[in-house]
């Protein structure tokens, strides 16, 4: 079904990447002063440290140095004047309070600052938290006015996101997008909005309220210049229920269709109340386990808890619930969903990217690795947990066996610096970290490996969600190491579609990526092995059908 949403404001943009700049803050000026004055307003008396570096980056680079020597020294003293005298009282509460917060004590974070709140840096940070353990507590949104929606448009649902393209580029946001596209091709009429004040709180002064993007109508839920501007969650979750409900009027959609996490879902709970409209909620992973997999001191802490007892609230009150794979469905059964409620959207790829040739030879030339070199490594975000530095050990090892392989690690993170120290503690001259790449890069880069390995750490985090980049792997003919756990080899099957080692284990490590280095024919097999099991199960196409069957049982 084509969408009758055509609007005379809106613009087709790409689905790439996109940057926050100095020429899109003029331009959002110039339409919207008031407005933009504001978002500029709250954001530098938040943290003028921070909205200087951000003002550098959007810089061409040959002006970057200026701001360096001007903004952000000014900035700097701005914000030191403002605290001066207030942090000599309260500088020792103000690190209690961050510690408590960075455990997950919110309750006691907020608590502490209390007492000071006269000062009104203190009086805003206290309120940040309060809101953020609000937006994690029962009801966080007020219950709102029925609303007559009147009769519902076929097939029309309307996706509840946090971010999405061209702004955000992660796999959060391409997931998004491909679902909502397949759903297209299926004959379905989807519609994406994104999280109130999203992108403008991040930069993006010129966003506009509607985009289409492949065709796909998506909308943005801009602050009006009127009232308020929240600054924590509760606040702009109240804010979304409220602007979502509006759109829903607008748009008549038979299905709400909310992605993780909490926000997203609230708001969905919120509006299907208002409204009547059903809601379907996808858990994409479970975000406090994430949060909670940084530090163990976190685990069965205030934030911990309360948000695990939120998304399984917002589990058990959604009309269905989809996830990526079994092991996340058994999760979300102990969180007291019935199976026959919970139905898989696995992460997928595209049905071109099974047949799909890219110039891997131009990346490997470029990086400065030899035809002949077998090359092992992932395209990934670089975290702790992804186990990069296990993958590091298990390649010095094989060069002081006389095996060599050059080591390939595209993306950035928190854990790349770490990464690259370790890279010279073991001397390891064939790895290569070159940062983020674009997405045509990234798939190059993916042609350019000869063995993917994706040697995560036995956390809970990672023992119930599966990644995207391995099936992508598999979908371009790449074998595959990956880590025992159940949310991987969940991945390969039973068809020798890869190999599965204990994690965190170099020597083991080492020792199936030198089973394959020297065996190009069982890298062949197992290549097309791994592209059958993705061609079978994980095309978004048949996801698409998934989702068509599914929508149909609610409407």
């Amino acid at each position: 079904m084509v969408s009758d949403a055509s609007r005379p404001d809106s613009s087709k943009v790409s689905a790439k990447s996109a940057r926050a700049g100095v020429g899109g803050l003029l331009r959002g000026f110039v339409q919207h002063p008031v407005l933009v004055s504001r978002v500029v307003y709250t954001k530098v008396k938040s943290d003028p440290v921070r909205v200087a570096q951000a003002a550098a980056e959007a810089l061409p680079p040959r002006l970057r140095p200026l701001v360096g020597r001007v903004a952000w020294p000014a900035a700097r003293r701005a914000r030191r004047a403002v605290r001066k005298f207030g942090m000599r009282v309260i500088r020792a509460p103000w690190n209690e309070a961050k510690e408590h917060w960075n455990a997950g004590n919110v309750t006691l974070a907020a608590q502490v600052l209390e007492a000071h709140t006269k000062y009104p840096f203190v009086k805003r940070r206290a309120a940040y938290y309060q809101g953020e353990l609000a937006a994690i507590s029962p009801d966080p949104i007020p219950p709102g006015a029925k609303v007559s929606v009147g009769e519902r448009v076929q097939g029309r649902v309307l996706h509840c996101v946090t971010n999405a393209l061209p702004y955000t580029q992660a796999g959060y946001t391409v997931r998004t997008h491909r679902i909502v596209t397949a759903q297209k091709a299926a004959g379905l009429d989807p519609h994406v909005v994104t999280s109130w004040g999203w992108p403008m709180f991040q930069g993006f002064a010129d966003v506009t309220p509607y985009e289409e993007i492949d065709g796909i109508p998506y909308h943005r839920l801009l602050p009006d210049g009127r009232g308020e501007m929240p600054f924590e969650m509760r606040g702009r979750m109240v804010r979304g229920a409220d602007s979502v409900t509006e759109l829903v009027k607008e748009l008549r959609p038979q299905l709400l269709h909310a992605a993780t996490d909490h926000r997203n879902g609230s708001v969905a709970h919120a509006v299907r109340e208002r409204t009547g409209t059903p809601y379907v909620y996808e858990v994409r992973g479970f975000l406090e386990e994430t949060w909670a997999s940084r530090d163990p001191i976190r685990v069965g802490s205030e934030r911990h808890v309360l948000q695990r007892e939120r998304e399984a609230f917002l589990m058990r009150e959604a009309d269905a619930v989809v996830t990526l794979a079994e092991t996340m469905a058994a999760e979300i059964v102990e969180r007291g969903v019935p199976r026959e409620r919970i139905f898989l959207a696995p992460n997928a790829v595209d049905d071109s990217l099974l047949t799909a040739h890219y110039d891997g030879a131009s990346f490997r030339h470029a990086m400065g690795i030899g035809d002949d070199e077998i090359v092992v490594g992932s395209v990934s975000s670089i975290v702790a947990y992804e186990g990069f530095a296990t993958l590091l050990r298990a390649a010095a090892l094989l060069r002081d066996q006389g095996a060599p392989v050059r080591v390939l690690i595209v993306g950035d993170g928190a854990e790349r610096p770490n990464l690259l120290e370790l890279v010279e503690e073991l001397s390891l001259t064939s790895a290569i970290l070159p940062g983020r790449v674009g997405p045509e890069e990234a798939l190059q880069a993916q042609e350019a490996i000869d063995i993917f390995a994706c040697p995560r750490e036995d956390l809970r985090v990672c023992r119930l969600v599966t990644p995207l980049k391995p099936v992508e792997a598999m979908a371009l003919g790449k074998p595959v190491v990956l880590s025992d756990l159940p949310a991987l080899s969940e991945l390969v099957g039973s068809e020798g579609a890869g190999l599965l080692v204990p994690p965190g284990d170099p020597a083991e490590l080492a020792k199936a990526i030198a089973g394959l280095r020297d065996d190009p024919a069982r890298r062949a097999e197992m290549g097309e092995a791994g592209r059958a099991e993705v061609a079978a199960k994980r095309t978004w196409g048949r996801v698409a059908e998934t989702y068509r069957d599914l929508y149909r049982s609610l409407t």
